[in-house]
C-alpha cells in the first residue's frame, strides 16, 4: 500500500514538465505587464532567413504611447512627432544550465549600437536624419534623461550554457532567443519605405528586445588576468544582424534580465519611454527644424525615379 500511495500519477509527470517548461514564465511576465502595457503573446514574424512563420513569446506596448491620443494639449505640444516605444519579449528557463555572460568595458554613447531599434521617416534613406541625431545627443549629453543602456560600464561580448553537473552539449537556448528577438524587430520595421515628404506627420519608433530568464546567471570579467565569476542580475549583450531588408548589419543592445530582477527593470524603460518624450518637448523647435531640414536634403538626394 506504501509503494502505491508513492506511485506517481499522470498529473505529477505533467505538473513537473510544465514547471520545467518556459510558459508559466510568460504568463507571470504577461501578467506583470498587463497594468502598463497592452500585451500580445506568441506574436508573429515571418523568419525570412528560413523562410518560415515563428513568434516571439510577448510583444508589449506601453500605455503611455496611446496618450496622445485622448489628452488634446499633449498631441498639441507633440505635433507633428509621434513617438512609439515597444518592447519584445523572450522568456527563457533552465534548471540544469547556467547562463554564463564573458564582459568587456561598454563603448558609449549606447546609440552607437542600436541602429536596429530605431525607425523614423528617413531611416534606411541616402540621407542621415537629423531627428535621430538631435534625440539621441540631447538624450547622452543630460545624465538625467539618458537611457538605461547608457547606465553600463560593461557588456557581454561572449556567452556560454554550462551544464550544472557533469558535462554534456552546450544548449542553444541564448543564441536562439537573441536571434528571435532581433528578427521579431526587423520584422516590425519592415523593409526601406520611400518617405512621403508631404505627410506633417513625423513618426519615431524606438525597440526595445529584452531576454527574461529563470535560472541561474553570471558574469564573468578579467581582473589581473584572472577570470572573475560573479552572480548577475541584469546583463546587456550587444549583437549585429543583417535582415534581408538592408544591405550591411545594424545594431542592437538586448537586455537579459533575471526573472527576480523585472520589477526593477521596468521601472528603468519606463524611465527611458519618459525621457525620449521629454527630451521631444523641452527641444520641440529645434526638432521641427531638424525634420524640416533633413525633408530638403532628402529631395535633393533621393533616388531618381
Amino acid at each position: 500500500m506504501e509503494k502505491e500511495s508513492k506511485k506517481r500519477t499522470l498529473e505529477d509527470y505533467l505538473m513537473e514538465r510544465i514547471k520545467e517548461s518556459g510558459y508559466p514564465l510568460e504568463i507571470e511576465v504577461s501578467n506583470i505587464l498587463d497594468p502598463d502595457y497592452i500585451v500580445f503573446n506568441t506574436s508573429y514574424y515571418f523568419d525570412e532567413e528560413f523562410q518560415q512563420d515563428r513568434d516571439v513569446d510577448i510583444y508589449a506596448i506601453p500605455t503611455e504611447n496611446t496618450e496622445v491620443f485622448t489628452d488634446e494639449e499633449l498631441a498639441k505640444k507633440m505635433a507633428p512627432f509621434f513617438l512609439g516605444t515597444e518592447v519584445a519579449i523572450e522568456c527563457k528557463k533552465s534548471t540544469t544550465h547556467c547562463w554564463v555572460f564573458f564582459t568587456r568595458p561598454f563603448l558609449k554613447p549606447s546609440n552607437l549600437h542600436i541602429s536596429g531599434q530605431y525607425l523614423d521617416k528617413f531611416s534606411n534613406t541616402p540621407v542621415a536624419s537629423g531627428v535621430e541625431a538631435l534625440l539621441f545627443d540631447r538624450l547622452y549629453c543630460s545624465e538625467n534623461v539618458r537611457l538605461h543602456y547608457d547606465q553600463f560600464e560593461e557588456a557581454s561580448i561572449a556567452y556560454d550554457e554550462i551544464k550544472k553537473q557533469g558535462r554534456s552539449k552546450s544548449r542553444n537556448d541564448i543564441f536562439e532567443g537573441l536571434n528571435q528577438l532581433v528578427k521579431f524587430v526587423c520584422y516590425e520595421r519592415g523593409p526601406p519605405q520611400k518617405p512621403d515628404i508631404s505627410e506633417a506627420d513625423f513618426q519615431i519608433m524606438m525597440y526595445f528586445p529584452l531576454i527574461v530568464f529563470d535560472g541561474d546567471m553570471y558574469k564573468v570579467k578579467l581582473e589581473s588576468e584572472e577570470p572573475k565569476l560573479e552572480k548577475a542580475t541584469h546583463i546587456l549583450i550587444r549583437k549585429d544582424y543583417r535582415s534581408p531588408y538592408t544591405k550591411r548589419p545594424e545594431r542592437f543592445l538586448i537586455d537579459i534580465v533575471h526573472r527576480s530582477y523585472l520589477l526593477e527593470f521596468l521601472k528603468q524603460l519606463d524611465s527611458d519611454f519618459r525621457n525620449m518624450r521629454k527630451v521631444i518637448l523641452e527641444n520641440h523647435d529645434e526638432f521641427v527644424k531638424r525634420a524640416e531640414e533633413t525633408k530638403r536634403e532628402y529631395e535633393v538626394l533621393k533616388p531618381k525615379e
